[in-house]
Parts: structure tokens; sequence; C-alpha cells
């Protein structure tokens, strides 16, 4: 099995922020700057192909958080998007770990929705429209992107946990996709056992 990407990616994230705190002021430190910045794009939009490499992300993540906070306000929007990143694949891992013997196609399609939408909303923040290769990586994106909503939206969760983790992943949208959310969430629902009483979910035995 191929390395998971996200590894390269967060080594390099590091690496451009080690260098970017010791490089001299002047050209060298807006250098620095710039590849930091590059390394940052990459690292939120480089998807997990693993559960160890996606834990490695959160830590990773989590360690650039706690060292940027200061300067939160100047990462944006980039600095949201990380904390965003962090939420999802913490309750994507949290849920999909527990019960690991009943499989849910939804964990997979949510982390390639969410993962193309980072991809989408890079390529538009970067885009140069008198550059012909910025146009066709943007258009390229937001086509990706739309397949993984599209592929989203027709794949219903197969556990209460896959409907947990469609449900948060709509809240954090808000009204934006409120109609073909609830309509989504309302045929999830049908395949759900009538006779489980709700009241009892999360207590223990």
């Amino acid at each position: 099995m191929p390395p998971d990407p996200i590894l390269a990616a967060i080594a390099h994230h590091r690496q451009a922020w080690d260098t970017f705190q010791t490089a001299p002021e002047g050209e060298d430190s807006l250098n620095a700057c710039c590849e930091l910045q590059d390394a940052l794009d990459t690292v939120l939009a480089t998807p997990c192909a693993t559960q160890p490499g996606a834990a490695a992300l959160v830590a990773h993540l989590r360690w650039w958080l706690a060292e940027e906070a200061e300067f939160a306000a100047d990462y944006q929007p980039a600095y949201g998007r990380a904390e965003a990143r962090i939420a999802e694949i913490v309750m994507l891992l949290g849920s999909s770990t527990s019960d690991p013997s009943v499989p849910d196609p939804i964990y997979a399609v949510l982390d390639a929705a969410n993962t193309a939408e980072i991809a989408h909303t890079v390529a538009c923040e970067t885009l140069d429209e008198d550059d012909e290769a910025s146009m066709c990586r943007c258009n390229a994106a937001a086509e990706r992107a739309h397949h993984a909503w599209k592929a989203l939206d027709q794949t219903p969760p197969a556990t209460l946990g896959g409907l947990r983790a469609l449900v948060c992943h709509y809240v954090r949208l808000g009204e934006s996709m409120a109609e073909s959310a609830f309509l989504h969430i309302a045929r999830s629902l049908e395949g759900c056992d009538p006779a489980v009483d709700l009241r009892t979910l999360g207590r223990s035995a």
C-alpha cells in the first residue's frame, strides 16, 4: 500500500514553518512566508487515506493552531478551516471506530465531500482569472466538488453513528444546504428500525 499522502503534506508544512521561523528579514522571509502559505493550503486540501494519517493530521493541526493562536485573525480563513477539519475528523473517527464490525459507507463519502470542498475553496482563493492554468484548476476542483456532493446526497448512512455524522455535517453548513440536507436526512430515516426506542440510545447496558 502506498504511503498516506497526508504524511508528506504534514512534513512539508512543518518544514516550511520551521524555515519561516529562522528566515532572515527581507526577501528570504517573504519567500519563506509564501512557501509556508502554500504548504498550509496543501495540508488542508490533502485527503487522508488512512486512519493513522487522519490522526497524524489532527495532532499536527492542533499543534499549529496552538502555535499560531495569537495570529489567528491573520491566518483566516485557513485558521478556521483547520479548526473545522479537526472537528470533522474527530467526529468521523470517533463514530466509525465505535463499532468496527458495522461498516458505514457514509464516512468515506463525507470525508471525500469535505476534502473536495476544501480543495475547491483553496482553488477559488488562489484563482488568477488571467491565467488559463489557474482557471482550469479551479474548474476541475469545482467539478470534483460537485460530484462529491452528488455522491453524498445519494448515499444513505447505514448506522445511527453515520446518521449522526451526517446531521452534524449539515448543521455545520447551515441554511445554504437546508432543503437538500432535510431531504437526505428524511430519506435516511426511512431505513431506520421503527421499533428502536431513541430514549435508550447512548445509555449503558
